[in-house]
């Protein structure tokens, strides 16, 4: 089934561009409409993901062996003892292209940037639902994911999630010295696991 941008999407993406709602026009919803629709051209969205077991300390989470140092995160998973961890990519042919648009019109190119930005997002929230979702235990819910670089969660993160989930041999996706991950548009987090109170 092809992907069709819903009004939240392209609402989303033009607030990536940062645009004013009182700046939204005809003109500018139809580019990023038209942007969505050529990424849908070159993306290729792989997404790889785990379940693992959290032991606590002032201040975080040990998973795996690595040590997350953050308050949100510990804040997040406290009626967890498990956790999800994932990690996803639109591809370098993604990046290949928001660099050839912002060279040829640097407001499209903004566009673009911003339409795989959303559809990323977007694409995670499917996959969780069709495959993550299902695998749950009777009465487990998943809380909201959370990324390496918002709140106190460093951005060093990504590099324990990355080697946890083995995923630049599985999807291709690495980080740099300087912590930026490759392929660009890309994605990890950590989401809780707990069990519903009657």
């Amino acid at each position: 089934m092809p992907f069709v941008p819903t009004y939240k999407l392209i609402t989303d993406a033009l607030r990536y561009m940062r645009v004013p709602p009182e700046g939204r026009n005809d003109e500018l919803e139809s580019m990023v409409i038209e942007a969505f629709g050529r990424l849908e051209g070159y993306i290729t969205p792989r997404c790889v993901w785990g379940r693992f077991n959290v032991s606590r300390f002032d201040g975080g989470l040990e998973v795996e062996g690595a040590y997350l140092r953050s308050n949100d995160i510990a804040r997040l998973t406290a009626r967890s003892d498990e956790c999800i961890m994932l990690a996803a990519t639109l591809g370098h042919e993604t990046d290949r292209q928001i660099t050839i648009a912002q060279n040829r019109n640097m407001l499209e190119g903004i566009a673009l940037d911003a339409c795989a930005s959303v559809r990323i997002d977007a694409f995670i929230d499917q996959f969780i639902s069709s495959e993550i979702v299902p695998t749950l235990h009777e009465g487990e819910r998943m809380t909201s994911r959370f990324s390496p670089g918002y709140g106190d969660l460093s951005m060093n993160v990504t590099e324990d999630i990355i080697a946890i989930l083995n995923a630049t041999k599985r999807i291709g996706l690495s980080v740099t010295r300087s912590m930026m991950m490759s392929p660009i548009k890309s994605v990890t987090a950590i989401a809780g696991l707990f069990r519903k109170q009657d």
